[in-house]
Order: structure tokens, then sequence, then C-alpha cells
């Protein structure tokens, strides 16, 4: 009776043994993949962060600069454009896909990535595929007839652009506050013709 009392402790023993093992080994590899989380967001915080920290410190460099720049008011403009430049250089790097979870959702990215008020996809017939802007099926007829007619934009800030999606053509639509320069034009159209890939 007491051997095979001796004998069950000593099971029991080695049971919670193992168990306390397996315990540390859990804890440890909740613990290793925390800090792999905490790490990778960290990484991608400091590649948001940088860029416009840089602006900041070119704006604040010292009281003997700033006394200086009380007495001519003319550098605080520049100041205003490197900021501009910065982000709109940086700005263009975005993923339209991303974790959108539609087409719309890519979209909108676009619109974030270049600056755009709106952005809207049609067919040559006028027919509306995407937009961000509720009541764009007029608008879209309109731009298609106008392009086909080979007329310019009739509205400030509207460009059109040609999109190739699986061997058709499509018209884009921006609208913007400012004129595109060419990359923006064809980095629009690259990305318009990913969303449309992915999502159609």
């Amino acid at each position: 009776m007491t051997a095979e009392f001796e004998s069950l402790a000593e099971l029991l023993l080695v049971i919670l043994t193992v168990l306390c093992i397996l315990q540390l080994f859990l804890v440890g590899l909740i613990l290793w993949y925390v800090k792999r989380m905490k790490n990778s967001l960290g990484s991608a915080g400091a590649a948001v962060l940088p860029p416009p920290a840089q602006p900041a410190a070119a704006a604040a460099p010292g009281p003997g600069a700033m006394e200086e720049g009380a007495k001519r008011p003319a550098p605080s403009p520049p100041a205003r454009v490197t900021r501009t430049t910065t982000v709109a250089t940086a700005t263009p790097s975005g993923d339209v896909l991303g974790d959108s979870t539609d087409i719309q959702g890519s979209i909108l990215r676009l619109c974030e990535k270049y600056g755009l008020s709106d952005f809207i996809i049609a067919t040559m017939d006028g027919l509306l595929v995407v937009s961000l802007s509720p009541g764009a099926s007029e608008e879209a007829a309109r731009c298609s007839d106008l392009y086909r007619r080979r007329k310019k934009p009739d509205t400030p800030g509207v460009t059109f652009l040609e999109i190739d999606h699986h061997g058709e053509t499509m018209l884009g639509i921006t609208r913007a506050d400012r004129p595109l320069t060419p990359d923006q034009a064809r980095g629009i159209g690259e990305d318009a013709r990913k969303i449309l890939d992915w999502w159609l």
C-alpha cells in the first residue's frame, strides 16, 4: 500500500514538473511574440514619424535665428514651402491596397496619397465604376462624353486619365485644388490600374 502511494506521488510530481515546464515555455513564447509585435509597431511608427520631424527642426533653429527672423519676416514662407514639399514627396509612397475592405477604401487611400478631393473611375460609355461622392453617375457620364469628343474638362481642378483594365480603356476623373504634375498623373493611373486589377 505504501509502495503504491509512493509511486503515485512520484507520478504526480513528474506530471506537475512537466506542466510547470510547459507553462514556462508558453509564457516565454507569449513574451517573445509581444516583444516582436512591439518592435514591428515601433519600426512602422519610426518610418512614419521622421518626415514631420525634419521640418520642425528646420523651423526652430535657435534663439539667435529667431531674433534675426523677427528683423526679416521673409524667411517664414520658405519654411512653409519646405514643409509642404516634404509632405508631398513623402505622401506618394503609400500603398493604395493596404488593408482596405473594399474598392472604395482603396480609392480613399489613393485620394489621400495624392491629395485629391475625389477620384471617379468610369467606362468610356459613361457608366460609373467607383467614386467616393454620392450622385457621381451624372458627372461620370458628362466627363466621359467630354473625353470622347476630345474636349478638355470644363471644371477647374479636374483632370482626365486613361486607365487600362484587362485590355479595356477606362476613364479616371481626378478632382484636386491644384494642377497635377506628369509624375503624379502617371502614378495615379498606375495605382488606379492596381485597384481595378485587385477588386474587379
